[in-house]
């Protein structure tokens, strides 16, 4: 049975992706940094974390960086403690991941797979969270980057990026009618998305039929990056 490492598992789209992994025969490890019954406690942004629960975890066949979090400031009121804390969750928590499980997969001369999740931002950016939009966008260059000199080793890493999601994140503005309205204006699918959607890209992206996809940031978004 094949091995998979889940972090942000605790909730929203991790959650998600953890239930289906297990629902298509993966072996799920879910780790965040929140404590919940059968999560491992993670924080992404630290490397003895990072080399503790993959030890922990190992062997491994597959990693999906889900871990996240969001927030909203003017980007002249905006902290260097705050810029910082999202690039160390989103970029630097991706790259010690990413990190940790190729070095053991060279090692091992075995192949694997890793999911990032980046976001529709990335290339469509908003205002009032330029902290997050960079972040996202570091990530998006990081998939492309470490797909490129880990391929020659049978290691894959590709990223989705989602759209509006239907998460704890989200649950302010789509609990604003007047927002919600607008973003599914804003949609082409006319619809928010839910978990289930980036979890079934995730489980693709994983699996043997996207076994010659390397380096994709893959839109998950209603056609959102369409318009």
């Amino acid at each position: 049975m094949a091995r998979v490492l889940v972090t942000g598992a605790a909730s929203g789209i991790g959650a998600e992706t953890c239930e289906r992994l297990r629902a298509e025969g993966w072996e799920v490890i879910a780790a965040d940094r929140t404590e919940a019954a059968g999560v491992m406690t993670l924080d992404v942004a630290e490397e003895q974390d990072w080399q503790r629960v993959v030890a922990d975890a190992w062997p491994l066949d597959g990693l999906v960086n889900g871990a996240g979090v969001r927030s909203r400031v003017p980007l002249i009121e905006m902290s260097v403690e705050e810029f910082d804390r999202l690039h160390a969750i989103h970029t630097r928590g991706s790259f010690l991941g990413i990190r940790e499980v190729a070095r053991r997969w060279i090692d091992e001369q075995r192949s694997g797979a890793v999911i990032n999740i980046a976001s529709v931002v990335a290339t469509h950016a908003v205002p009032g969270q330029v902290h997050y939009v960079s972040s996202k966008t570091a990530v998006a260059g990081l998939t492309r980057g470490a797909a490129a000199e880990l391929a020659p080793h049978g290691i894959r890493i590709n990223a989705i990026a989602p759209g509006v999601i239907r998460t704890p994140m989200t649950a302010d503005r789509l609990g604003d009618p007047e927002q919600r309205a607008w973003l599914e204006r804003r949609v082409p699918a006319q619809r928010v998305g839910e978990p289930g959607d980036i979890a079934a890209a995730v489980q693709w992206l994983l699996s043997e039929g996207a076994g010659y996809v390397n380096g994709v940031v893959l839109p998950v978004d209603g056609g959102w990056t369409a318009t």
